[in-house]
């Protein structure tokens, strides 16, 4: 039964992915209110990735902070605490060129994230199926137990930037 119900899960996950892509990305003309956002199998709290700008527009030299939604409520925000910033959320940012960063997640630094403005709104570029993407949404869907849990994989969600093309990515570790 309870393969069923993951299985069952899985599938879901597959086929509403374009949908979950869809409906976080902001209508024309507007900014989203994250760069993206991190949920996980263990409940609804999901961490925020935002970016911040100077009163010109520009990204500001803390270009990006995150947070937990607890129940994914933008009104129960509260901080990442130093094991979870370390360990799993965190990151560390690098100037780029031209008013860009560039994102190492602490948990992986093999998929770095590229911030930046693109059309007078903050984005996340990374890689979703080998393609240059905009960064919408990730899924972590872990096991809990021992120590600390274990991921089982990720689910990466974007949009192609030059057609607005959903794009899905399924990471096993």
């Amino acid at each position: 039964m309870k393969r069923s119900h993951a299985r069952q899960a899985s599938v879901l996950r597959m086929f509403a992915a374009p949908l979950l892509v869809a409906a976080t990305a902001p209508a024309v003309g507007e900014c989203p209110n994250h760069l993206f956002v991190v949920a996980r199998s263990k409940n609804a709290n999901i961490v925020a990735y935002d970016a911040q700008t100077e009163p010109s527009g520009a990204l500001s030299s803390k270009a990006v902070v995150a947070y937990w939604l607890l129940d994914g409520d933008p009104a129960r925000r509260e901080e990442l605490n130093a094991i979870e910033w370390r360990r799993a959320y965190g990151f560390s940012l690098k100037k780029g060129d031209e008013g860009t960063y560039t994102l190492y997640f602490n948990a992986g630094k093999k998929r770095p994230v590229t911030i930046r403005m693109r059309d007078g709104c903050p984005v996340a570029i990374g890689k979703v199926q080998g393609q240059t993407a905009i960064l919408r949404k990730l899924f972590v869907q872990s096991k809990e137990g021992g120590l600390t849990p274990t991921v089982e994989y990720v689910e990466f969600f974007g949009e192609d930037p030059a057609s607005g093309k959903a794009l899905y990515e399924k990471l096993i570790p």
